[in-house]
């Protein structure tokens, strides 16, 4: 990936590798001041795909005991119902639960 634009104006290489610190509008475009011509021209940010990979990890649920990928963990989820004594519970557990302490 080239962190350079040349500018449609006067062909200047203008240096985009703080380009993006302001942050991009929805449709990837920004406008630039021409480094050299100082004219105001638009930018399109063109991302690449980028592909990791890693093991899918299941956890035991610690109210049923199903293996579940994506557990619901006290702390990391709002609300976390107050009847449940387990920091770790699958979706089922989880949403039977809260739809209990709603219920009262």
């Amino acid at each position: 990936m080239s962190d350079t634009v040349d500018c449609p104006y006067c062909g200047h290489e203008n240096d985009m590798s703080h380009a993006l610190t302001d942050g991009l509008s929805s449709n990837n475009t920004f406008d630039h001041e021409c480094e050299e011509c100082e004219t105001e021209f638009e930018v399109y940010v063109e991302f690449e795909p980028s592909y990791t990979s890693s093991e899918i990890l299941y956890e035991p649920c610690q109210k049923c005991g199903s293996e579940e990928r994506d557990i619901y963990k006290k702390g990391r989820v709002f609300p976390f119902p107050e009847s449940l004594q387990h920091k770790k519970v699958c979706k089922k557990c989880y949403m039977e639960a809260i739809a209990a302490e709603y219920a009262k």
